[in-house]
């Protein structure tokens, strides 16, 4: 109860006064938070972490292209966070591909479809790096469609073709 009164004094108190410092004051946005832009380079720097993968198991390890590769998936590695890094790394060291596209509302790791709420969430601009809950790889979002280019307009000088005439039937 006494918690109860301490609220009525807050109410009660003129608003001058500073409010006690056993009350809770609001929340700021944490730092650790991440915003927009952070989760989207997030998803960059996994979707190029994935793609130097699958070049570098193309190739001899001896080679001087892999270690090309190699140094620079270094580089995109110390951006990325140490538990994402981890789950990737343990998904790839089983023989799986860390993190995978979504094709035609299918996971392109175990190709089986994915709920209709995780699609909308991975559309939706404020997204979060989400993961398949079959296979539980990295889902990336779908490369956009190209836009289409509209159909060159007809000439209106064209002459429009004329309906086809029915043929009547002689009665013999």
């Amino acid at each position: 109860m006494k918690s109860c009164f301490s609220w009525v004094e807050v109410f009660h108190r003129p608003m001058t006064e500073s409010p006690p410092a056993t009350l809770p004051q609001p929340a700021a946005r944490s730092k650790r938070q991440p915003t927009m832009k952070q989760i989207a380079t997030l998803i960059e720097d996994l979707v190029q972490l994935t793609e130097l993968d699958a070049t570098k198991r193309r190739l001899d390890a001896k080679s001087s292209e892999f270690k090309k590769l190699t140094l620079e998936a270094e580089g995109v590695r110390e951006r990325l966070p140490t538990a994402i890094l981890h789950h990737y790394d343990l998904r790839v060291s089983k023989g799986r591909r860390g993190a995978a596209k979504v094709r035609n509302g299918t996971c392109g790791g175990c190709h089986l479809s994915l709920p209709s709420g995780q699609l909308s969430d991975l559309r939706r601009d404020d997204m979060a790096l989400q993961v398949c809950g079959n296979c539980s790889i990295f889902i990336l979002p779908e490369d956009p469609k190209p836009q289409e280019a509209p159909p060159p307009a007809a000439e209106e000088s064209a002459p429009k073709p004329q309906p086809r005439k029915r043929k009547i039937k002689a009665i013999a």
